[in-house]
């Protein structure tokens, strides 16, 4: 599957056809996205298994969402069930905790790589008393240090955005899905900066009304993520 490039005022109107969706039914998007919550902060207290097993069916989970907005689209009812969509399908359901896996894999590599580089640049700065001088820390060397840190991120990051529709959606194999989302990031950097700018600003927002304005753009963002994943692929 080949990744259109599509132009950079694509990155706003993703958000207008992601709240065009939200708002056909947001009662259900809202109950959905409470029912995720509600799942991640259960596994979250469970030490060390619970955050594992978050990290590996989190593909899965966003694949309802996935699901149900392609449904949306499609001009048929959605339901809160669907939220579970990824799971219903044995063959998807193998793929999507695959690619759960691989993404805790390229976390963990992350982490590795950051505390490897830091805790390089943090040993390099000790003084002779043992302690860290920290105008040393933020030397050229650790400015290097936190952008190749960052650079690995957004690599990774770019791998995944949309891995998990490819799995759901067009039944892709998780490596592959991966390769993909990768190659369609790199095709569409200026529409998914416009995208993330907005973003941005709208989380500034939201964030004023103690947090309370997340409930709503979060699952706005999700769907929005679905428009841009047809707008590139279909």
């Amino acid at each position: 599957m080949q990744a259109k490039s599509v132009n950079a005022g694509q990155g706003a109107s993703w958000f207008g056809c992601g709240w065009g969706l939200f708002k056909q039914d947001f009662g259900t998007w809202f109950v959905m996205f409470l029912i995720f919550i509600g799942i991640a902060i259960v596994l979250s207290i469970i030490p060390f298994i619970g955050s594992l097993a978050l990290s590996i069916i989190t593909p899965a989970l966003m694949a309802g969402f996935m699901y149900a907005a392609s449904q949306m689209d499609q001009a048929n009812s959605i339901e809160i069930g669907n939220l579970f969509q990824g799971f219903k399908d044995k063959t998807r359901m193998n793929k999507l905790l695959a690619l759960g896996g691989l993404s805790l894999l390229a976390s963990i590599l992350l982490m590795a790589i950051m505390f490897t580089m830091l805790g390089g640049s943090a040993m390099m700065n000790v003084t002779d008393e043992g302690a860290v001088d920290p105008q040393a820390m933020m030397s050229a060397g650790m400015g290097i240090s936190m952008l190749l840190i960052l650079l690995v991120a957004l690599f990774i990051g770019m791998g995944f955005l949309y891995a998990t529709p490819l799995v759901m959606l067009d039944n892709m194999a998780p490596i592959e899905s991966i390769k993909t989302s990768f190659s369609a990031c790199l095709t569409n950097i200026l529409p998914l900066l416009v995208f993330g700018i907005i973003y941005t600003l709208l989380a500034i927002v939201a964030a004023i009304p103690i947090l309370l304005g997340f409930l709503i753009l979060i699952p706005v963002s999700i769907l929005a993520m679905y428009c841009s994943y047809k707008s590139i692929f279909h």
